[in-house]
């Protein structure tokens, strides 16, 4: 970091996992880490990135959900020749549930940064994640990059801890 960052951006800077790898980054020039830990540490980016992860495992979980309790209910519903309400009634209410928690969760920690729209399309199921990267990447391509490679390193460290995880377990 240059000293053209002011102390509460670098304090800012080193509460976040993002930011700290774009200082570190051997692949931004100084002026460019300069422009993003700006960006990231005064727009908020890095707490739109966080959310942005939770609602994309959110999805996940929320989609395994779906593909047990929907084809359940299509099943109980053949066996027993019966599609009425109280068949109906837990994918509604999971569904409606699911984006109750999204829109309060969303809310809660974007509160200030996010207009209430942009809120209400994050919230929808499997969309949120895709709309809030879109929404505030899409204009800015040295971010865009800088988030895909943050988002590549993540990836391979992940795949690291699993890989160290299985190779333990066959020694």
């Amino acid at each position: 970091m240059n000293g053209s960052l002011s102390y509460d951006e670098k304090c800012s800077c080193a509460k976040s996992t993002f930011c700290i790898y774009v200082s570190q980054s051997q692949d931004f020039e100084s002026s460019e880490k300069d422009y993003l830990i700006k960006a990231i540490t005064n727009n908020g980016f890095s707490g739109i990135l966080y959310v942005s992860s939770v609602l994309a495992g959110w999805a996940i979980v929320a989609g395994i959900i779906d593909s047990i309790l929907f084809p359940g209910i299509i099943v109980y519903a053949i066996f027993h020749g019966v599609v009425d309400y109280k068949v109906l009634t837990p994918p509604i209410l999971f569904l409606m549930g699911n984006v109750m928690a999204k829109l309060v969760y969303i809310t809660h920690s974007l509160r200030g940064k996010v207009k209430s729209l942009d809120i209400l399309i994050a919230a929808l199921p499997y969309a949120g994640s895709a709309y809030l990267l879109r929404k505030f990447l899409v204009k800015d391509k040295l971010m865009r990059r800088a988030v895909t490679s943050y988002l590549a390193f993540q990836k391979n460290k992940v795949k690291k801890k699993m890989l160290s995880v299985f190779s333990l377990k066959k020694q």
